[in-house]
């Protein structure tokens, strides 16, 4: 059997909080698992975090071309200043520090929340392109089962009978505001190439409900843990 579970460490961790009923006219975001106490989050751009040139050049400069991306997650309190910084996958021990120190002194405040308030930065290594993800929702993104998932798994099931022992396949994928999954890479292997095609294929034929940042749907990166 397929299990599927979002991990906090990356995401919008799926948590159980109040709905909001009030955030949007929209009819379906009545049935969504949202915080009322964060209503009125807004999501910052990355011109909002500073000089945005500035921020790119200082990714650029340290990420690892040998990985798809590199990542920093920055931590803001609720006074809207930074207080952490965690950058992963740059291309040495030297170039992390660089992309922290630079970032301690170029990154601004973000203004107040009600919730210390997380941000991620990816760098696509290939292509260059930086996006600002967000951690802390309003309402976090949903995962929905389908047809499509559910022939995939029984198929699964026939040809690759293999697969039918428990194994954890790691992914980290970016869901967008349209709750299309996009650039999706195996962060821990299952144990073969096979194992983790067909993690990433299930995963995207699941359904998703973005991430919601006060009333605005937002793009956000997840870590999805798959079980076979």
């Amino acid at each position: 059997m397929l299990r599927f579970s979002f991990l906090p460490a990356a995401a919008a961790a799926l948590l159980l909080t109040p709905r909001l009923h009030s955030q949007s006219p929209d009819p379906s975001l009545a049935q969504r698992r949202c915080n009322k106490r964060l209503a009125d989050l807004r999501m910052p751009l990355l011109n909002d975090l500073g000089d945005s040139a500035h921020i790119v050049e200082i990714l650029s400069r340290g990420g690892n071309p040998r990985t798809p991306m590199t990542w920093v997650k920055l931590r803001f309190g609720k006074d809207g200043s930074l207080r952490n910084i965690d950058v992963q996958k740059a291309a040495s021990s030297k170039a992390r520090d660089d992309i922290r120190d630079s970032l301690r002194s170029s990154v601004h405040p973000i203004g107040p929340s009600p919730v210390d308030f997380t941000l991620h930065l990816l760098r696509f290594n290939e292509t260059g392109q930086i996006r600002v993800l967000t951690e802390t929702t309003t309402c976090p993104p949903e995962a929905h089962s389908t047809a499509e998932m559910q022939n995939l798994i029984s198929r699964i099931r026939q040809q690759a009978p293999e697969t039918n022992v428990h194994r954890d396949v790691v992914v980290l994928f970016v869901l967008e505001a349209n709750g299309r999954v996009a650039d999706a890479w195996v962060e821990f292997s299952g144990g073969s190439p096979q194992v983790d095609d067909l993690a990433i294929d299930v995963l995207r034929a699941q359904r998703f409900e973005p991430a919601i940042v006060g009333h605005t749907a937002v793009a956000a990166l997840i870590r999805q843990s798959v079980k076979f």
